[in-house]
């Protein structure tokens, strides 16, 4: 079997192998599933293990059967995701037929350090709020998020127990408008890629193998007077999206 998941029954660890190998094509969208006889002795479990597995796939809308003929991958189980718009995670995957779900990891209230202080231009022991999070997709985590916030923007509006709160910036639009008085006005992005195993994801991301190809969007967003007021990170593992950005003539 591919790398084994620790602390997950068998046949969780069969859905993961099965949707890693999905994942980096080895099964390609539109392709033909080996039998649950097939995989049952590649893989030394028992059918109703590999059942199981299947119809937990299925459920997700990752693979569908063809009653007497077998079972396929999905042709379009990735998620569009325009680059040059601003779009809340949990709307995005809402309207591509995927029940949303987040999962608050950590927030706290700490020091900017060097490189936040760069790209919030902040001063030396200001403050930041770091949220880390993951959104799902079917209960699949899809995308691992850390945003740093200047604490200036919350200053005298909300208190410190509030900041930390789970849900406090679950709705990134409300947030800033309600609360901060603030919109972001646009974003500077950078796009790179890595092996999962170098970003260090919380334990919630560990149904990726660690060779899995992972897009990492670094971003800045700016208010009207041209002040970042966000700097944040996209971890987005596997091929459950896909990115198109617009380019102008002239």
């Amino acid at each position: 079997m591919d790398t084994p998941i620790r602390n997950a029954s068998l046949a969780d660890q069969v859905f993961r192998v099965l949707l890693n190998r999905i994942s980096k094509e080895t099964y390609p969208a539109g392709s033909q599933l080996p039998t649950e006889n097939e995989l049952a002795d590649e893989l030394n479990v028992s059918r109703s293990t590999v059942r199981t597995a299947i119809f937990k796939l299925e459920d997700r809308k990752i693979i569908h059967r063809k009653p007497g003929v077998g079972t396929y991958v999905t042709e379009n189980i990735n998620i569009p995701n325009p680059l040059n718009e601003f779009i809340e995670f949990s709307k995005l995957i809402e309207e591509n037929g995927f029940k949303p779900g987040y999962i608050h990891i950590s927030s706290e209230i700490i020091p900017a350090d060097q490189k936040t202080q760069a790209s919030l231009q902040l001063n030396k022991g200001e403050k930041v709020l770091v949220i880390n999070k993951v959104f799902t997709a079917n209960q699949d985590p899809i995308i691992y998020v850390i945003n740093h916030i200047p604490y200036w923007l919350l200053k005298n509006k909300v208190s410190h127990k509030q900041a930390l709160a789970p849900d406090f910036t679950r709705d990134f639009k409300e947030f800033f408008e309600a609360i901060c008085d603030q919109q972001v006005s646009y974003f500077i992005s950078q796009v790179r890629a890595d092996l999962f195993e170098n970003i260090s994801p919380p334990e919630v991301m560990s149904v990726y193998q660690p060779q899995t190809s992972t897009l990492i969007i670094d971003q800045i967003g700016y208010n009207s007077a041209e002040r970042p007021i966000i700097s944040t990170t996209e971890y987005h593992p596997g091929n459950w999206m896909t990115f198109n950005i617009i380019r102008r003539w002239g």
